[in-house]
């Protein structure tokens, strides 16, 4: 099932409508957005952002009332049950091959209501000889029966005569098509599963080779696509099996082969809606691309794009077809563009999922009376995919009908596996994130490796070992993610015992130059904070208040441990250099009230800040400020930090005036 949609309903209930040309609900026809042809619709977001919840709500709206096929192009076999994958590097195959034989098949299924089921006698043909044919000197082992290659043998003698018996050819079609039909699995080893498919589509391939009149119909359609310019000669049968020496190339040549047989399904959509049917207004066919960001995903919308065009500019049926891709959001319009009377003209028309909104997860949680504080965590931890906002809100509400109320940490502590399996499906990269995410910067992550694993020995190795997680999380489009990087140190702070914890973070800080921001950082998640507040209160006086405040917004940003840790005994307790031996005067006391408040609510699951937390925070920044007109940012802080931390903004997110950063 789809399941409910969260912000994207402009999309599934507006504008899809409108390509199918049928109403998401009733049977009412719907005036098509595109009567010359729509283009493919790409919808780009993260992992868990409702990209496959929006298909699977396109497609129990239209399932079972239009011609649909949809396809999941990173499962194996397509998602296909019982389908192995295709592979490029076979002669007589590959994935897009593969791809278009489960689309034909699906989108072949009768539809009650729809009329005479579709055909695909171009695409069928086409399919048939890059499959079953093999021309000679192919280099190719044959274990193939000896009828069947008989049958082939006899059948290249008369194609490649130059004035054949027509009689005698038709014959010999269809003595070797029953063979190939018959032969259909060891045909198609090289994916397994997917012969009964295949033989139904290349049903109606029958008809169209044994027909009286070759030179129309879909053999037509490949003697005008297989023009002589492009080196094809004779006639139209002549052609299309001159077609599979191109398709074995496994070159450039291949890539030229597919278009024709991409343009051969379109073409055949096209075909099936015959004078009634367009008077009729028949809805058009519903394609459901599902992570059309892998390889043969990005190749198929490239030959869908180029075979959407028509140089005529005469109206063509083409399908409705969406794709959903993994990807940045950022440069390309929200679903809602598409709302109301909108037409987009882009070609390719790209739209992005937008984040899940604080009335979309109130909403979530509405089955139980929820602490207030609760949806704030829920947006902090989703990082606005509405699946992680899902899950993490089912588990609250479960807690709360269970036991009656629940804390963050509880709700972190049984739904941050699932939300991390989710983001990141390699377990062996997931836990090699869980670990990096204690490193503030990429100075320090080889030396948290090297400490967490002595037996990698060599510097290369462990490079490589960091090297590998980064560009994992970077293909997994979440370099950068906030919300994951929540995740990873709650996780890694959920699985460390508080010696562990403190040995890591004394570890990474013996990395950093005591000089910087990272060792403090550090410092404060050892729970140092007497130390912070020296070092910064002396910073104070010899460093530019906006270079100040960005750092105080860094350090604070530090990790917390799990509850009931206490900072070690015997921590230093630096003696601060800005007092000397005077007593702490109002600067130092300043510094003090700011360090520990914003350190802990910059804590994700802390509860909103109470209004005299926030009141110390203002007083504290305008104590720095002391009436200094060269100390303006700490009087553009005063006033825009409480507003931004009761808003739920935590450091290193609090706004600093523009200005020298250092």
């Amino acid at each position: 099932m789809g399941g409910r949609l969260y912000g994207q309903q402009a999309l599934q209930e507006g504008f899809v409508p409108r390509l199918v040309g049928l109403h998401h609900k009733d049977g009412y026809l719907v005036p098509f957005a595109y009567p010359k042809g729509a283009p493919v619709v790409r919808v780009v977001g993260g992992r868990g952002s409702g990209k496959t919840a929006l298909l699977g709500a396109v497609h129990d709206a239209y399932n079972g009332r239009v011609p649909l096929a949809r396809v999941d192009l990173g499962a194996p076999g397509f998602g296909e049950p019982g389908v192995a994958d295709g592979d490029d590097d076979v002669p007589n195959a590959s994935r897009i091959t593969h791809l278009l034989y489960l689309l034909a098949y699906k989108l072949g299924l009768e539809v009650r209501h729809f009329g005479r089921p579709m055909t695909f006698p171009r695409l069928s043909l086409g399919l048939l000889v890059v499959t079953a044919w093999r021309p000679l000197n192919s280099g190719e082992t044959d274990v193939r029966p000896p009828d069947l290659r008989r049958a082939e043998a006899d059948l290249r003698t008369l194609i490649t005569a130059e004035d054949p018996d027509v009689r005698r050819r038709r014959e010999s079609l269809g003595r070797w098509f029953d063979l190939v039909t018959d032969n259909l699995p060891l045909v198609l080893s090289a994916v397994p599963g997917l012969d009964t498919i295949a033989g139904i589509v290349l049903d109606s391939a029958r008809t169209q080779l044994l027909k009286n009149e070759p030179d129309k119909g879909a053999l037509a359609w490949w003697g005008d696509r297989l023009h002589s310019s492009q080196g094809y000669q004779g006639d139209s049968l002549q052609r299309l099996f001159q077609f599979v020496r191109g398709f074995r190339r496994l070159d450039d040549r291949r890539r030229t082969a597919e278009e024709h047989l991409v343009a051969a399904l379109l073409d055949d959509i096209d075909a099936n809606y015959g004078t009634l049917r367009r008077l009729n207004r028949k809805p058009r066919p519903v394609l459901l691309l599902d992570n059309a960001h892998t390889d043969v995903g990005r190749v198929f919308l490239d030959l869908l794009d180029a075979g959407h065009g028509d140089a005529s500019g005469r109206a063509r049926t083409r399908p409705a077809a969406i794709a959903t891709l993994l990807g940045r959001r950022r440069g390309y319009p929200p679903l809602s563009e598409v709302g109301g009377d909108a037409v987009p003209r882009d070609r390719p028309l790209v739209l992005s999922v937008p984040d899940i909104e604080p009335a979309h997860i109130a909403e979530m949680l509405s089955p139980v009376d929820y602490p207030d504080h609760l949806p704030r965590v829920v947006a902090r931890y989703s990082g606005g995919r509405a699946a992680s906002a899902r899950t993490l809100a089912d588990a609250a509400v479960r807690r709360v009908e269970d036991v009656g109320t629940i804390r963050g940490g509880e709700l972190l502590d049984e739904a941050a596996p699932a939300l991390l399996a989710k983001l990141l499906p390699d377990p062996v990269m997931r836990e090699r994130l869980v670990l990096l995410s204690a490193a503030a910067d990429a100075g320090t992550r080889r030396g948290l490796w090297t400490f967490a694993h002595p037996e990698d020995h060599s510097e290369e190795m462990v490079a490589v070992r960091v090297r590998e997680a980064d560009d994992y999380r970077t293909r997994s489009c979440l370099d950068g993610d906030r919300a994951l990087d929540l995740l990873l140190r709650h996780r890694l702070a959920s699985t460390l015992t508080h010696e562990r914890w403190r040995d890591t973070q004394l570890r990474l800080r013996s990395l950093c130059d005591p000089r910087g921001d990272t060792y403090l950082h550090h410092t404060l998640a050892l729970g140092r904070v007497e130390e912070v507040v020296s070092v910064l209160h002396h910073r104070f006086t010899v460093t530019p208040p906006a270079a100040w405040l960005t750092s105080l917004n860094r350090i604070c940003a530090a990790p917390h441990p799990r509850e009931g840790y206490e900072p070690p005994a015997g921590s230093p307790t630096l003696s601060c250099t800005a007092c000397g031996s005077d007593a702490p005067g109002p600067h130092h006391d300043a510094v003090a009230s700011l360090v520990p408040l914003l350190w802990r609510l910059s804590d994700p699951l802390t509860l909103a800040p109470r209004e005299d937390e926030l009141t110390t925070v203002r007083i504290a920044l305008e104590t720095l400020y002391g009436n200094k007109a060269a100390h303006a940012a700490y009087r553009e802080a005063s006033a825009a930090w409480p507003v931004r931390l009761r808003a739920g903004a935590q450091a290193p997110d609090l706004p600093v005036q523009e200005g020298a950063a250092s």
